[in-house]
């Protein structure tokens, strides 16, 4: 008879154990919302849970990338923006220079007011945001230009920063100046010196040097719209798989919860039956004792 007891009492031990993890793993995902809780619950979907965040988090990565160099991108092209209205002002000092009917007073006012804008192309072309000087390829931590006298040098090298914003995609994050300022800068100083000479024929050369540049300052900007246009496609792209890997996630991860209150409710019934059961157990042994 005590063998048949410690059996039973094994048997209910055993019993109360299972009903025990079902009532906490039920209780958990209702209490949390989520069916894996723990690396046990399913190894293999857990594994996958680690997949699926690896991912998101190297998306995570890509969206800071591109927030970073959009920041950039836009400040380059506001500032070669603004370097065009600053040339079209310094053409057109220019070509009041070059009137003949202006006397060597007027000419030199103009001279002094070119001088003026080139300082503010300076400003531009040294622009320096979030610690980095924008065109100066990739010595970041030093201005671009730097001027003596009327003749501006470029500092910098030609260096093309890039940096991936999602799978096989890289964009520019800066743009050298001397692709951008460099001929600006040379037809200036031509235009300046051609103004001090008095020479009208020098200017009126020095002028022709605008329309290239300005196309020049058109290619440039176009190419970084065509950045700025890559970055907004693989933002849209990675929302869209970002949508995917975090259905996913709630298809592997998400508890129902309907079902999990069902069976919070059958495992407590379950339990308080198998305690029951284990008392009546008690009961007739000592009985069976007594007797």
């Amino acid at each position: 008879m005590r063998v048949a007891d410690s059996a039973a009492y094994r048997n209910l031990l055993e019993q109360l154990n299972v009903l025990n993890d079902r009532l906490e793993r039920a209780s958990q995902e209702v209490s949390t919302g989520k069916r894996l809780t723990r690396p046990s619950d399913s190894p293999a979907e857990s594994a996958e849970m680690v997949q699926l965040n690896a991912q998101l988090s190297q998306i995570d990565q890509y969206h800071a990338n591109i927030d970073n160099s959009g920041f950039f991108l836009n400040v380059a092209d506001s500032a070669l923006n603004q370097l065009y209205d600053v040339l079209s002002t310094v053409y057109a000092r220019g070509s009041a220079a070059g009137n003949s009917f202006n006397d060597e007073g007027v000419r030199q006012t103009l001279a002094a007011e070119i001088r003026a804008l080139r300082d503010q192309m300076l400003s531009l072309a040294n622009t320096e945001v979030r610690g980095r000087y924008l065109f100066a390829g990739s010595q970041v931590t030093s201005p671009a230009f730097d001027i003596s006298g009327d003749t501006v040098t470029y500092l910098g090298d030609e260096v093309v920063n890039r940096i991936r914003v999602s799978d096989g995609v890289e964009v520019r994050q800066n743009l050298p100046g001397s692709t951008a300022f460099g001929g600006a800068f040379s037809a200036v100083e031509q235009l300046l010196g051609a103004i001090d000479s008095g020479d009208a024929d020098s200017i009126t050369a020095a002028l022709g040097q605008f329309k290239p540049m300005f196309d020049q300052l058109g290619q440039v900007r176009t190419r970084l719209g065509v950045e700025l246009g890559k970055l907004q496609e693989s933002n849209l792209e990675l929302q869209n798989v970002q949508t995917d890997i975090e259905t996913r996630k709630a298809h592997v991860e998400d508890a129902n919860l309907a079902e999990a209150i069902t069976r919070l409710n059958q495992s407590q019934t379950a339990l308080q039956a198998a305690l029951q059961s284990g008392s009546l157990i008690h009961q007739l042994n000592l009985f069976d004792y007594l007797g």
